[in-house]
């Protein structure tokens, strides 16, 4: 499905009936990544999986733009109630800044493997990144989308390839489109302040997920925010990465599930 906003397409999956829940990809993906979720999630509640501006079949605007506005803009559109969202790594950043500029569009917040604006790295994490930034220095998609996944779906404590074929495969696909976008033409707006400084004013009841084998900053920005999310509570999915619902389809959709009925 597709829809227009401020002139631009966004595409989305939508499946299922009851009380909407949103899912926001991560960043080396698209709304493909919700596959294992969506059947699953479906038989008890509105499902939408939109792809954001550069990925998958979204389209970017000429200019500036904001994913806060583009996801209410969604909201509206489709006549969603307050949802249950979920967002994992640059979506759960989204859903963060959502939850904190919208909070009466949330009813609750899972945060899978969650960045959040503001965040500050570590000076001895930076060389995990070395391989992925001199590939993009270089322009050298391919060498960035291998090393990408070699981080992140593998993640920097297993040998390169320890994920099944079929997942690193589906996520290799999905980041050739967005390791190529230029994002700098149409730079996405963040808030203002970051949600660093303002965690503690999410009022909607918090789950965050994180894999034990994630890249150690993910782990870290998922204490901080555990920390300081009122509310927050912390689940742990073990011998998984930065993608755990594709991992460990199963234990996460039992666990998001658990939550949300408790909600």
């Amino acid at each position: 499905m597709q829809t227009a906003i401020y002139g631009a397409l966004i595409n989305f999956v939508r499946a299922g009936a009851g009380r909407p829940v949103i899912f926001l990809h991560a960043g080396l993906a698209d709304s493909r990544m919700w596959a294992p979720q969506v059947d699953a999630f479906a038989k008890q509640f509105d499902v939408v999986c939109p792809d954001m501006r550069g990925f998958g079949r979204s389209e970017l605007p000429s200019g500036p733009w904001s994913p806060v506005a583009d996801l209410l803009a969604l909201v509206d559109e489709l006549e969603l109630q307050p949802a249950h969202v979920v967002g994992c790594s640059m979506g759960g950043e989204l859903a963060i800044d959502f939850a904190l500029e919208h909070p009466e569009r949330i009813s609750t917040l899972v945060l899978v493997g969650s960045a959040f604006s503001g965040f500050e790295l570590k000076p001895e994490h930076a060389h995990l990144f070395q391989a992925a930034a001199a590939a993009r220095k270089a322009k050298d998609y391919p060498a960035l989308n291998e090393a990408m996944l070699d981080l992140f779906v593998d993640g920097p404590l297993r040998p390169s390839g320890y994920v099944a074929k079929p997942i690193r495969d589906l996520v290799h696909e999905m980041n050739e489109r967005a390791v190529r976008v230029n994002f700098e033409e149409s730079p996405p707006e963040d808030i203002e302040p970051p949600a660093a400084g303002r965690l503690e004013k999410i009022t909607a009841p918090t789950l965050v997920i994180v894999g034990d084998v994630d890249v150690p900053t993910v782990l870290e920005a998922s204490d901080q925010l555990v920390a300081s999310i009122p509310h927050a509570r912390k689940a742990v999915i073990h011998d998984a990465a930065h993608l755990p619902n594709l991992e460990h389809p199963e234990e996460f959709n039992r666990l998001v599930l658990d939550f949300l009925r408790g909600a």
